[in-house]
């Protein structure tokens, strides 16, 4: 089971996407959280593989954010949620692995949410059998 962590300020989209990535196979959301300080609690307690957060948790800046979930956790995924369109060149400075606007689709939300499964699983084996 991937173990997900949902972080986004409203309850609604957090309760939203928490039951829709649960009633996927292999995945587990293993809590949720509104804000910055809370998601960087969480990550110690619970250790997700995976973290969807919003990019604008109250709290810290999302960069700031971002460098202090890589600090705490080396192998966690994070996809990053975000309203409308943005620049790719903005997020790739965040060091996000994966990124979906909010108003995609929900089939593009779901194939980034399992690019990101995929991802992890291969990169365990890789840690599992160097070569």
């Amino acid at each position: 089971m991937m173990k997900v962590l949902v972080a986004d300020p409203q309850p609604s989209v957090r309760h939203a996407l928490s039951v829709w990535i649960s009633g996927q196979p292999g995945w587990d959301v293993v809590g949720d959280c509104g804000d910055a300080f809370d998601l960087l609690d969480k990550l110690i307690r619970l250790a997700p593989e995976i973290i969807i957060m919003d990019k604008d948790l109250p709290g810290i800046s999302s960069q700031e954010l971002v460098v202090e979930i890589r600090q705490r956790s080396k192998e966690v995924a994070i996809i990053l949620l975000h309203n409308g369109s943005l620049e790719q060149t903005s997020l790739q400075k965040l060091d996000v692995d994966f990124f979906t606007s909010k108003t995609d689709p929900p089939a593009r939300i779901l194939d980034t949410f399992m690019k990101a499964k995929v991802w992890l699983e291969s990169k365990s084996i890789k840690d599992q059998h160097p070569d």
